[in-house]
Protein backbone atom coordinates (compact mmCIF):
# COMPACT_ATOMS: atom_id res chain seq x y z
CA UNK A 1 0.00 0.00 0.00
CA UNK A 2 1.15 3.45 -0.85
CA UNK A 3 -1.48 5.93 0.31
CA UNK A 4 0.34 9.26 0.59
CA UNK A 5 -0.05 12.25 3.14
CA UNK A 6 1.21 14.59 0.32
CA UNK A 7 -2.46 16.01 -0.08
CA UNK A 8 -2.91 17.14 3.63
CA UNK A 9 -4.39 20.57 4.06
CA UNK A 10 -2.68 22.62 6.40
CA UNK A 11 -5.29 24.76 8.75
CA UNK A 12 -5.40 27.59 6.74
CA UNK A 13 -6.32 25.82 3.44
CA UNK A 14 -8.83 23.68 5.63
CA UNK A 15 -10.66 27.07 6.73
CA UNK A 16 -10.52 28.45 3.36
CA UNK A 17 -12.44 25.49 1.96
CA UNK A 18 -14.86 25.34 5.04
CA UNK A 19 -15.85 28.86 4.01
CA UNK A 20 -16.66 28.06 0.31
CA UNK A 21 -19.95 27.94 0.11
CA UNK A 22 -19.81 27.14 -3.71
CA UNK A 23 -18.56 23.22 -2.48
CA UNK A 24 -21.44 21.10 -2.32
CA UNK A 25 -21.92 17.04 -2.38
CA UNK A 26 -22.91 17.82 -6.26
CA UNK A 27 -19.25 18.94 -7.14
CA UNK A 28 -17.06 17.96 -3.77
CA UNK A 29 -14.94 15.38 -5.68
CA UNK A 30 -13.82 18.03 -8.62
CA UNK A 31 -13.56 21.00 -5.87
CA UNK A 32 -10.78 18.23 -3.92
CA UNK A 33 -9.32 17.96 -7.11
CA UNK A 34 -8.96 21.81 -7.81
CA UNK A 35 -7.95 22.48 -3.85
CA UNK A 36 -5.42 19.32 -3.50
CA UNK A 37 -2.07 20.18 -3.25
CA UNK A 38 -0.75 17.12 -4.62
CA UNK A 39 -4.13 15.63 -7.03
CA UNK A 40 -1.74 12.87 -8.11
CA UNK A 41 -0.59 11.57 -4.50
CA UNK A 42 -2.78 7.95 -4.15
CA UNK A 43 -5.52 9.21 -0.81
CA UNK A 44 -8.03 5.97 -1.48
CA UNK A 45 -7.34 2.35 -1.30
CA UNK A 46 -10.62 -0.01 -2.35
CA UNK A 47 -10.31 -3.36 -0.17
CA UNK A 48 -12.66 -4.27 -3.48
CA UNK A 49 -10.71 -2.94 -6.52
CA UNK A 50 -12.65 -0.52 -9.10
CA UNK A 51 -12.42 -1.05 -12.48
CA UNK A 52 -9.80 1.54 -14.10
CA UNK A 53 -10.21 3.54 -17.34
CA UNK A 54 -7.41 1.01 -18.79
CA UNK A 55 -10.05 -1.45 -17.93
CA UNK A 56 -7.76 -3.16 -15.11
CA UNK A 57 -9.24 -3.36 -11.76
CA UNK A 58 -7.46 -0.54 -8.79
CA UNK A 59 -7.15 -0.22 -5.77
CA UNK A 60 -5.71 2.64 -4.95
CA UNK A 61 -6.23 5.74 -6.08
CA UNK A 62 -5.51 9.55 -6.27
CA UNK A 63 -8.31 12.63 -6.63
CA UNK A 64 -7.11 12.99 -9.98
CA UNK A 65 -7.80 9.18 -10.91
CA UNK A 66 -10.64 8.75 -8.95
CA UNK A 67 -12.24 12.25 -10.75
CA UNK A 68 -11.11 11.06 -14.36
CA UNK A 69 -12.95 7.96 -12.93
CA UNK A 70 -16.20 9.46 -12.31
CA UNK A 71 -16.25 11.59 -15.35
CA UNK A 72 -15.94 8.67 -17.23
CA UNK A 73 -19.07 7.28 -15.68
CA UNK A 74 -20.92 10.65 -16.07
CA UNK A 75 -20.91 10.47 -19.70
CA UNK A 76 -21.89 6.90 -19.77
CA UNK A 77 -24.93 7.66 -18.01
CA UNK A 78 -25.21 10.71 -20.38
CA UNK A 79 -25.47 8.30 -23.20
CA UNK A 80 -27.55 6.24 -21.75
CA UNK A 81 -30.46 9.75 -21.71
CA UNK A 82 -30.09 10.12 -17.71
CA UNK A 83 -30.41 14.00 -17.00
CA UNK A 84 -30.72 16.32 -14.04
CA UNK A 85 -33.36 15.35 -11.57
CA UNK A 86 -33.03 11.91 -13.11
CA UNK A 87 -33.02 9.27 -10.44
CA UNK A 88 -30.98 6.46 -10.81
CA UNK A 89 -30.98 3.31 -8.29
CA UNK A 90 -27.12 1.88 -7.57
CA UNK A 91 -27.92 -1.47 -5.99
CA UNK A 92 -24.90 -3.66 -5.75
CA UNK A 93 -23.04 -5.74 -3.39
CA UNK A 94 -21.85 -2.99 -0.60
CA UNK A 95 -18.33 -1.34 -1.71
CA UNK A 96 -16.98 1.92 -2.65
CA UNK A 97 -18.35 1.56 -5.97
CA UNK A 98 -21.41 3.06 -4.46
CA UNK A 99 -19.64 6.32 -3.91
CA UNK A 100 -18.13 6.51 -7.46
CA UNK A 101 -21.68 5.97 -9.20
CA UNK A 102 -22.72 8.96 -6.52
CA UNK A 103 -19.91 11.26 -7.45
CA UNK A 104 -20.88 10.48 -11.46
CA UNK A 105 -24.75 11.39 -11.22
CA UNK A 106 -24.26 14.40 -8.86
CA UNK A 107 -21.57 15.72 -11.57
CA UNK A 108 -24.72 15.36 -14.40
CA UNK A 109 -27.38 16.77 -11.63
CA UNK A 110 -28.92 13.31 -11.31
CA UNK A 111 -29.67 11.73 -8.21
CA UNK A 112 -28.17 8.59 -6.77
CA UNK A 113 -30.78 5.81 -5.33
CA UNK A 114 -27.94 4.02 -3.09
CA UNK A 115 -29.74 0.84 -1.67
CA UNK A 116 -27.40 -1.31 0.54
CA UNK A 117 -26.37 -4.34 -1.17
CA UNK A 118 -27.38 -6.38 2.23
CA UNK A 119 -30.45 -5.40 2.05
CA UNK A 120 -33.46 -8.23 1.20
CA UNK A 121 -34.53 -7.86 -2.72
CA UNK A 122 -38.01 -7.47 -1.97
CA UNK A 123 -37.58 -4.07 0.67
CA UNK A 124 -35.08 -3.27 -1.94
CA UNK A 125 -37.62 -3.17 -4.87
CA UNK A 126 -40.49 -1.27 -2.38
CA UNK A 127 -37.58 1.59 -1.97
CA UNK A 128 -36.81 1.60 -5.64
CA UNK A 129 -40.48 1.72 -6.16
CA UNK A 130 -40.84 4.58 -3.67
CA UNK A 131 -37.99 6.65 -5.56
CA UNK A 132 -39.11 6.26 -9.17
CA UNK A 133 -35.69 5.98 -10.59
CA UNK A 134 -35.11 5.97 -14.04
CA UNK A 135 -33.14 2.98 -13.60
CA UNK A 136 -31.15 0.75 -11.95
CA UNK A 137 -26.90 0.03 -11.50
CA UNK A 138 -26.98 -3.48 -10.09
CA UNK A 139 -24.39 -6.15 -10.24
CA UNK A 140 -24.53 -10.09 -11.31
CA UNK A 141 -25.26 -11.42 -7.79
CA UNK A 142 -28.62 -9.15 -7.29
CA UNK A 143 -29.41 -8.99 -11.12
CA UNK A 144 -29.76 -12.80 -10.52
CA UNK A 145 -32.16 -12.20 -7.60
CA UNK A 146 -34.19 -9.59 -8.84
CA UNK A 147 -35.18 -12.12 -11.58
CA UNK A 148 -36.23 -9.76 -13.72
CA UNK A 149 -38.93 -8.31 -11.07
CA UNK A 150 -37.20 -4.31 -10.79
CA UNK A 151 -39.37 -3.70 -14.66
CA UNK A 152 -42.73 -3.65 -12.12
CA UNK A 153 -41.32 -1.10 -9.58
CA UNK A 154 -41.16 0.94 -12.80
CA UNK A 155 -37.76 0.62 -13.83
CA UNK A 156 -36.82 2.09 -17.83
CA UNK A 157 -33.58 -0.40 -17.81
CA UNK A 158 -30.92 -2.35 -15.86
CA UNK A 159 -27.40 -2.31 -16.42
CA UNK A 160 -24.46 -3.89 -14.63
CA UNK A 161 -20.96 -3.54 -14.74
CA UNK A 162 -20.30 -5.66 -17.87
CA UNK A 163 -22.62 -3.17 -19.70
CA UNK A 164 -19.85 -0.74 -19.50
CA UNK A 165 -17.21 -1.71 -21.60
CA UNK A 166 -15.00 0.42 -23.04
CA UNK A 167 -14.91 3.25 -20.36
CA UNK A 168 -12.43 6.04 -21.32
CA UNK A 169 -11.10 9.48 -19.96
CA UNK A 170 -13.47 11.60 -21.41
CA UNK A 171 -13.42 15.23 -19.45
CA UNK A 172 -17.14 16.82 -19.23
CA UNK A 173 -17.83 19.69 -21.15
CA UNK A 174 -19.03 22.78 -19.40
CA UNK A 175 -22.03 22.39 -20.51
CA UNK A 176 -22.84 19.22 -18.91
CA UNK A 177 -21.41 19.67 -15.74
CA UNK A 178 -24.50 20.76 -13.37
CA UNK A 179 -24.55 24.06 -11.32
CA UNK A 180 -26.20 22.52 -8.11
CA UNK A 181 -28.16 25.34 -6.12
CA UNK A 182 -27.76 24.68 -2.50
CA UNK A 183 -31.10 22.59 -2.15
CA UNK A 184 -30.38 20.94 -4.84
CA UNK A 185 -31.01 17.12 -4.14
CA UNK A 186 -27.42 14.57 -4.83
CA UNK A 187 -28.65 11.64 -2.86
CA UNK A 188 -31.32 9.34 -1.96
CA UNK A 189 -29.93 7.21 0.61
CA UNK A 190 -31.95 4.88 2.94
CA UNK A 191 -32.81 4.75 7.28
CA UNK A 192 -31.66 1.94 8.57
CA UNK A 193 -35.68 0.16 9.00
CA UNK A 194 -35.54 -0.85 11.85
CA UNK A 195 -38.86 0.69 13.22
CA UNK A 196 -40.53 -0.80 9.93
CA UNK A 197 -39.44 -0.18 5.96
CA UNK A 198 -36.36 1.78 4.99
CA UNK A 199 -37.30 5.44 4.60
CA UNK A 200 -35.88 7.41 1.43
CA UNK A 201 -33.60 10.42 2.77
CA UNK A 202 -32.90 13.48 0.80
CA UNK A 203 -29.33 14.65 1.06
CA UNK A 204 -28.84 18.20 -0.53
CA UNK A 205 -25.92 20.20 -2.48
CA UNK A 206 -25.33 22.02 0.62
CA UNK A 207 -26.46 20.19 3.73
CA UNK A 208 -24.43 17.45 2.28
CA UNK A 209 -21.25 18.88 3.65
CA UNK A 210 -22.54 21.35 6.45
CA UNK A 211 -21.39 18.89 8.68
CA UNK A 212 -17.75 18.07 7.80
CA UNK A 213 -17.16 21.74 7.16
CA UNK A 214 -17.08 22.51 11.20
CA UNK A 215 -14.37 19.49 11.10
CA UNK A 216 -12.51 20.98 8.07
CA UNK A 217 -12.29 23.89 9.90
CA UNK A 218 -11.77 22.91 13.63
CA UNK A 219 -7.80 21.85 13.21
CA UNK A 220 -5.51 19.94 10.91
CA UNK A 221 -5.04 16.02 11.29
CA UNK A 222 -1.98 14.72 12.25
CA UNK A 223 0.76 14.22 9.64
CA UNK A 224 0.42 10.48 10.19
CA UNK A 225 -3.33 10.10 9.62
CA UNK A 226 -4.58 7.38 7.93
CA UNK A 227 -8.59 6.72 8.36
CA UNK A 228 -10.06 3.23 7.94
CA UNK A 229 -13.59 3.66 6.80
CA UNK A 230 -15.80 0.44 7.55
CA UNK A 231 -19.31 1.79 7.73
CA UNK A 232 -21.51 0.79 5.25
CA UNK A 233 -20.59 2.47 1.63
CA UNK A 234 -23.38 3.19 0.85
CA UNK A 235 -24.58 4.80 4.27
CA UNK A 236 -24.66 8.99 4.27
CA UNK A 237 -22.44 8.80 7.33
CA UNK A 238 -19.49 6.88 4.84
CA UNK A 239 -20.33 9.32 1.99
CA UNK A 240 -19.96 12.21 3.99
CA UNK A 241 -16.72 11.17 5.50
CA UNK A 242 -15.09 10.14 1.87
CA UNK A 243 -16.31 13.83 0.86
CA UNK A 244 -14.41 15.03 4.07
CA UNK A 245 -11.46 13.17 3.76
CA UNK A 246 -10.86 13.88 -0.33
CA UNK A 247 -11.52 17.32 0.60
CA UNK A 248 -8.78 17.40 3.38
CA UNK A 249 -6.35 15.13 1.60
CA UNK A 250 -6.60 12.47 4.58
CA UNK A 251 -5.60 8.73 3.18
CA UNK A 252 -8.92 6.94 3.31
CA UNK A 253 -9.57 2.54 3.45
CA UNK A 254 -12.53 1.59 2.13
CA UNK A 255 -13.75 -1.41 4.02
CA UNK A 256 -16.60 -3.08 1.85
CA UNK A 257 -16.97 -5.79 4.90
CA UNK A 258 -17.82 -4.09 8.31
CA UNK A 259 -17.59 -7.38 10.58
CA UNK A 260 -15.31 -7.85 13.53
CA UNK A 261 -13.02 -10.34 12.18
CA UNK A 262 -12.93 -8.41 8.82
CA UNK A 263 -12.39 -5.02 10.27
CA UNK A 264 -9.42 -6.67 13.00
CA UNK A 265 -7.86 -8.08 9.79
CA UNK A 266 -8.22 -4.91 8.17
CA UNK A 267 -6.24 -3.15 10.79
CA UNK A 268 -3.83 -5.34 11.25
CA UNK A 269 -3.11 -5.15 7.53
CA UNK A 270 -3.73 -1.44 6.65
CA UNK A 271 -2.12 0.51 9.94
CA UNK A 272 -4.84 3.08 10.34
CA UNK A 273 -4.72 5.62 12.90
CA UNK A 274 -8.51 6.22 13.09
CA UNK A 275 -11.07 3.69 12.87
CA UNK A 276 -14.56 4.92 11.47
CA UNK A 277 -17.38 2.11 11.96
CA UNK A 278 -21.18 1.83 13.38
CA UNK A 279 -21.78 0.84 16.80
CA UNK A 280 -22.25 -2.52 15.69
CA UNK A 281 -18.94 -3.41 14.10
CA UNK A 282 -17.67 -1.71 17.18
CA UNK A 283 -19.60 -4.44 19.33
CA UNK A 284 -18.53 -7.39 16.95
CA UNK A 285 -14.98 -6.52 17.94
CA UNK A 286 -15.00 -5.71 21.07
CA UNK A 287 -16.58 -9.40 21.09
CA UNK A 288 -13.86 -10.77 19.15
CA UNK A 289 -11.04 -12.28 20.13
CA UNK A 290 -8.29 -9.59 19.37
CA UNK A 291 -4.52 -9.25 19.67
CA UNK A 292 -3.05 -6.39 21.07
CA UNK A 293 0.39 -6.01 18.52
CA UNK A 294 -2.31 -5.72 15.38
CA UNK A 295 -4.22 -2.81 16.80
CA UNK A 296 -0.48 -0.87 17.94
CA UNK A 297 -1.44 2.38 15.07
CA UNK A 298 -4.87 3.24 16.12
CA UNK A 299 -5.06 6.31 18.45
CA UNK A 300 -8.51 6.76 17.71
CA UNK A 301 -12.25 4.95 16.97
CA UNK A 302 -15.23 7.01 15.93
CA UNK A 303 -18.64 5.29 16.25
CA UNK A 304 -21.71 6.41 14.23
CA UNK A 305 -25.28 5.63 13.99
CA UNK A 306 -26.46 4.42 17.56
CA UNK A 307 -24.35 5.58 20.43
CA UNK A 308 -21.96 2.80 21.59
CA UNK A 309 -21.82 0.76 25.08
CA UNK A 310 -19.62 1.92 27.60
CA UNK A 311 -18.31 -1.92 28.03
CA UNK A 312 -17.50 -2.02 24.42
CA UNK A 313 -15.90 1.22 24.12
CA UNK A 314 -13.44 0.49 27.03
CA UNK A 315 -12.39 -3.04 25.52
CA UNK A 316 -11.44 -1.20 22.87
CA UNK A 317 -9.98 1.22 24.30
CA UNK A 318 -7.37 -0.88 25.67
CA UNK A 319 -5.36 -1.24 21.86
CA UNK A 320 -3.77 1.23 20.55
CA UNK A 321 -2.07 4.23 22.01
CA UNK A 322 -2.32 7.87 23.13
CA UNK A 323 0.22 10.71 23.27
CA UNK A 324 0.59 13.13 26.34
CA UNK A 325 3.50 15.66 26.25
CA UNK A 326 4.42 14.68 23.07
CA UNK A 327 5.02 10.41 24.11
CA UNK A 328 3.53 7.32 23.61
CA UNK A 329 1.01 6.34 26.40
CA UNK A 330 -1.17 3.17 26.63
CA UNK A 331 -4.67 3.16 25.23
CA UNK A 332 -6.57 4.54 22.79
CA UNK A 333 -9.11 7.41 22.76
CA UNK A 334 -12.72 6.89 21.65
CA UNK A 335 -15.17 9.71 19.63
CA UNK A 336 -18.84 8.64 20.58
CA UNK A 337 -22.19 10.30 19.32
CA UNK A 338 -25.77 9.84 17.50
CA UNK A 339 -26.06 9.80 14.16
CA UNK A 340 -28.63 8.73 11.49
CA UNK A 341 -28.96 9.02 7.80
CA UNK A 342 -31.63 12.19 8.55
CA UNK A 343 -29.20 13.96 10.98
CA UNK A 344 -26.56 14.22 8.51
CA UNK A 345 -23.54 14.41 10.62
CA UNK A 346 -23.54 13.68 14.79
CA UNK A 347 -25.56 16.19 16.51
CA UNK A 348 -23.95 15.00 19.72
CA UNK A 349 -20.71 14.01 20.90
CA UNK A 350 -18.37 12.78 23.24
CA UNK A 351 -14.76 11.92 23.78
CA UNK A 352 -13.94 8.62 25.83
CA UNK A 353 -10.47 8.97 27.47
CA UNK A 354 -8.44 5.94 29.08
CA UNK A 355 -9.43 8.37 32.52
CA UNK A 356 -13.36 8.98 31.53
CA UNK A 357 -15.49 7.67 34.33
CA UNK A 358 -18.55 5.37 33.44
CA UNK A 359 -21.45 7.06 32.02
CA UNK A 360 -23.52 4.91 30.89
CA UNK A 361 -25.53 6.28 27.54
CA UNK A 362 -23.56 9.78 27.81
CA UNK A 363 -24.17 11.20 24.64
CA UNK A 364 -22.06 13.67 25.51
CA UNK A 365 -22.66 17.42 24.20
CA UNK A 366 -23.51 19.58 21.17
CA UNK A 367 -21.61 19.11 17.73
CA UNK A 368 -21.36 22.32 15.42
CA UNK A 369 -23.42 22.94 13.25
CA UNK A 370 -26.66 21.63 15.37
CA UNK A 371 -28.19 22.74 17.78
CA UNK A 372 -30.00 20.26 20.22
CA UNK A 373 -33.37 20.20 22.34
CA UNK A 374 -35.18 18.18 24.51
CA UNK A 375 -38.93 18.68 23.76
CA UNK A 376 -42.17 17.28 25.24
CA UNK A 377 -44.99 16.03 22.80
CA UNK A 378 -46.47 19.79 22.46
CA UNK A 379 -43.00 21.49 21.61
CA UNK A 380 -41.94 22.79 24.63
CA UNK A 381 -38.11 22.13 26.10
CA UNK A 382 -38.23 19.87 28.67
CA UNK A 383 -36.79 20.79 32.39
CA UNK A 384 -33.19 18.80 33.48
CA UNK A 385 -33.46 15.32 33.62
CA UNK A 386 -36.95 15.05 32.20
CA UNK A 387 -37.41 12.51 29.62
CA UNK A 388 -38.29 13.90 26.26
CA UNK A 389 -37.58 13.73 22.26
CA UNK A 390 -34.51 14.74 20.67
CA UNK A 391 -35.26 17.69 18.64
CA UNK A 392 -32.16 18.71 16.03
CA UNK A 393 -31.98 22.13 14.36
CA UNK A 394 -28.90 21.89 11.61
CA UNK A 395 -28.11 22.44 8.37
CA UNK A 396 -26.69 18.82 8.23
CA UNK A 397 -30.04 17.34 8.74
CA UNK A 398 -32.22 16.06 5.50
CA UNK A 399 -35.25 18.12 4.22
CA UNK A 400 -37.10 15.26 4.24
CA UNK A 401 -38.31 11.72 2.89
CA UNK A 402 -38.61 11.62 -0.62
CA UNK A 403 -42.75 11.30 -2.46
CA UNK A 404 -43.82 11.37 1.39
CA UNK A 405 -44.57 14.73 3.00
CA UNK A 406 -46.70 13.00 5.54
CA UNK A 407 -43.39 11.53 7.12
CA UNK A 408 -41.57 14.62 6.57
CA UNK A 409 -43.87 16.46 8.12
CA UNK A 410 -44.69 14.34 11.31
CA UNK A 411 -40.79 14.43 11.58
CA UNK A 412 -40.66 18.18 12.59
CA UNK A 413 -42.01 20.51 15.45
CA UNK A 414 -41.40 24.08 14.91
CA UNK A 415 -37.83 24.08 13.33
CA UNK A 416 -36.88 20.42 15.26
CA UNK A 417 -36.29 17.06 13.65
CA UNK A 418 -37.57 14.86 15.54
CA UNK A 419 -34.93 11.93 15.33
CA UNK A 420 -36.61 9.56 16.53
CA UNK A 421 -34.72 8.96 20.05
CA UNK A 422 -35.63 9.82 23.89
CA UNK A 423 -33.23 11.47 25.49
CA UNK A 424 -32.86 13.39 29.25
CA UNK A 425 -29.95 16.34 29.77
CA UNK A 426 -28.78 16.85 33.20
CA UNK A 427 -28.10 20.34 34.59
CA UNK A 428 -24.37 20.35 33.14
CA UNK A 429 -26.10 20.48 29.74
CA UNK A 430 -24.78 16.74 28.69
CA UNK A 431 -27.12 14.89 27.11
CA UNK A 432 -28.15 11.39 27.36
CA UNK A 433 -29.65 8.55 25.34
CA UNK A 434 -32.42 6.91 26.96
CA UNK A 435 -34.44 4.82 23.92
CA UNK A 436 -35.92 5.21 20.84
CA UNK A 437 -39.36 6.76 21.38
CA UNK A 438 -41.01 3.43 19.16
CA UNK A 439 -38.85 0.86 21.06
CA UNK A 440 -39.74 2.18 25.15
CA UNK A 441 -41.33 -0.72 27.02
CA UNK A 442 -44.76 0.81 28.90
CA UNK A 443 -45.63 -1.63 31.68
CA UNK A 444 -47.52 -1.66 34.35
CA UNK A 445 -45.37 -0.93 36.54
CA UNK A 446 -43.90 1.82 34.74
CA UNK A 447 -41.65 3.08 31.44
CA UNK A 448 -39.16 0.47 30.89
CA UNK A 449 -36.30 2.31 28.26
CA UNK A 450 -34.64 -0.70 26.08
CA UNK A 451 -31.32 1.13 25.27
CA UNK A 452 -30.54 2.17 29.49
CA UNK A 453 -31.72 -1.43 29.85
CA UNK A 454 -29.33 -3.44 27.56
CA UNK A 455 -26.52 -0.87 29.13
CA UNK A 456 -27.26 -2.35 32.40
CA UNK A 457 -27.45 -5.73 31.43
CA UNK A 458 -23.85 -5.40 29.70
CA UNK A 459 -22.38 -3.86 32.84
CA UNK A 460 -24.17 -6.29 34.82
CA UNK A 461 -23.60 -9.32 33.33
CA UNK A 462 -19.71 -10.06 31.91
CA UNK A 463 -20.64 -13.23 30.52
CA UNK A 464 -22.83 -11.62 28.06
CA UNK A 465 -21.14 -10.27 24.56
CA UNK A 466 -24.02 -8.50 23.82
CA UNK A 467 -27.67 -8.41 23.89
CA UNK A 468 -31.23 -7.21 22.68
CA UNK A 469 -34.20 -5.91 25.05
CA UNK A 470 -37.65 -5.57 23.61
CA UNK A 471 -41.58 -5.41 24.92
CA UNK A 472 -43.37 -9.03 25.12
CA UNK A 473 -46.57 -9.57 25.85
CA UNK A 474 -47.93 -11.94 28.53
CA UNK A 475 -51.83 -12.35 29.05
CA UNK A 476 -52.77 -8.61 27.62
CA UNK A 477 -49.37 -7.30 29.56
CA UNK A 478 -46.50 -5.57 28.23
CA UNK A 479 -43.28 -7.14 29.63
CA UNK A 480 -39.62 -6.82 28.97
CA UNK A 481 -37.63 -9.67 27.45
CA UNK A 482 -33.57 -9.62 26.78
CA UNK A 483 -31.96 -11.63 24.32
CA UNK A 484 -28.43 -11.78 24.86
CA UNK A 485 -25.82 -13.70 23.00
CA UNK A 486 -22.81 -15.14 25.43
CA UNK A 487 -19.08 -15.18 24.92
CA UNK A 488 -18.88 -18.83 25.97
CA UNK A 489 -21.53 -21.11 25.98
CA UNK A 490 -22.34 -22.28 29.43
CA UNK A 491 -23.56 -19.78 31.44
CA UNK A 492 -27.12 -20.83 32.81
CA UNK A 493 -29.85 -18.67 32.17
CA UNK A 494 -32.15 -18.44 35.22
CA UNK A 495 -28.75 -17.24 37.18
CA UNK A 496 -28.46 -14.35 34.42
CA UNK A 497 -31.95 -13.74 35.19
CA UNK A 498 -31.27 -13.26 38.49
CA UNK A 499 -28.93 -11.21 38.81
CA UNK A 500 -30.17 -9.44 35.84
CA UNK A 501 -33.38 -8.61 37.75
CA UNK A 502 -31.09 -7.16 40.90
CA UNK A 503 -29.40 -4.78 38.26
CA UNK A 504 -32.50 -3.41 36.73
CA UNK A 505 -34.25 -2.48 40.29
CA UNK A 506 -31.25 -0.65 40.85
CA UNK A 507 -31.22 1.15 37.49
CA UNK A 508 -35.20 2.11 38.35
CA UNK A 509 -35.88 0.16 35.59
CA UNK A 510 -38.67 -2.91 35.23
CA UNK A 511 -37.55 -6.52 35.80
CA UNK A 512 -37.28 -8.85 32.48
CA UNK A 513 -40.11 -11.78 32.23
CA UNK A 514 -38.10 -13.36 29.90
CA UNK A 515 -33.57 -13.96 29.61
CA UNK A 516 -32.82 -15.86 26.54
CA UNK A 517 -29.43 -16.99 25.43
CA UNK A 518 -29.28 -16.98 21.46
CA UNK A 519 -26.77 -17.72 18.92
CA UNK A 520 -25.77 -14.67 16.69
CA UNK A 521 -27.46 -15.42 13.62
CA UNK A 522 -31.19 -15.65 16.12
CA UNK A 523 -30.91 -11.91 16.43
CA UNK A 524 -32.48 -10.58 13.60
CA UNK A 525 -30.61 -7.47 11.91
CA UNK A 526 -31.25 -5.24 9.31
CA UNK A 527 -28.77 -3.74 5.86
CA UNK A 528 -27.03 -1.57 7.93
CA UNK A 529 -26.50 -4.28 11.15
CA UNK A 530 -28.44 -3.12 13.56
CA UNK A 531 -30.84 -4.88 15.23
CA UNK A 532 -34.67 -5.36 14.02
CA UNK A 533 -36.75 -4.91 17.49
CA UNK A 534 -39.98 -4.73 15.62
CA UNK A 535 -39.27 -8.45 14.52
CA UNK A 536 -38.25 -9.51 18.41
CA UNK A 537 -41.18 -7.56 19.15
CA UNK A 538 -43.17 -10.21 17.00
CA UNK A 539 -41.52 -12.89 18.24
CA UNK A 540 -42.55 -12.70 22.03
CA UNK A 541 -45.57 -11.11 21.70
CA UNK A 542 -46.95 -14.34 23.23
CA UNK A 543 -45.14 -15.65 26.09
CA UNK A 544 -47.67 -17.44 26.94
CA UNK A 545 -47.24 -20.04 23.76
CA UNK A 546 -43.43 -20.33 24.16
CA UNK A 547 -41.93 -23.68 24.60
CA UNK A 548 -39.07 -24.04 27.51
CA UNK A 549 -35.99 -24.75 25.94
CA UNK A 550 -32.78 -24.66 27.42
CA UNK A 551 -31.95 -21.79 26.88
CA UNK A 552 -34.79 -19.66 28.22
CA UNK A 553 -35.66 -18.43 31.43
CA UNK A 554 -38.96 -17.26 32.62
CA UNK A 555 -39.68 -14.91 35.45
CA UNK A 556 -41.98 -15.59 38.35
CA UNK A 557 -44.80 -13.74 36.68
CA UNK A 558 -44.26 -15.96 32.87
CA UNK A 559 -46.73 -18.27 31.48
CA UNK A 560 -47.87 -20.79 34.20
CA UNK A 561 -47.46 -23.79 31.64
CA UNK A 562 -43.72 -23.08 32.05
CA UNK A 563 -40.89 -24.42 34.36
CA UNK A 564 -39.38 -21.86 36.37
CA UNK A 565 -37.02 -21.49 35.33
CA UNK A 566 -36.99 -23.48 31.88
CA UNK A 567 -34.00 -26.35 31.98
Amino acid sequence: MVLSTDALLDLEHRRRLAADQGIGGGNAWAAARRHSPAPDAKVLLADRPLTGLDGRLQAEFSIAELDDLAQAWSGWYLDLGVRPRDRVAVYLDDSFEDQLHLAALSRIGAIAVLVNGRMPVDTALGLIRRTAPVGLYTDRAHLAELAGRQAGAGVAWTRTAEDATGLTHRPLPDAACYRHAPDDPVLICHSSGTTGDPKPVVHTHAQSVAGLRARLAERAEAPDVRILSAAPQSHAGATAFTLYCLLAGVPLIALSRPGGPEVAAAVARYRPTLVLAFNQTHAALATTELREEDFASVRYWINMGDAAHDRHVRTLMRLGYHLADGERRPGSFFGDGLGSSELGWNALGRVFTPDSPPRPRHLGRVVPPARVAVLRPDGSEAGPDEVGMLGVDSPAVTPGYWNDSDTTYRSRIGTWFLSGDLVRRDAGGDFFHVDRVVDAIHTADGPGYSVLMEETLLLALPEVADCAVVAGRHTGRTVPVAVVRLREPGADPAELLARAGKALRAAGQPELALLECAAEQDLPVGATGKVLKRVLRERYADLAGLPALPGRAFAAAAPASAPHPAS
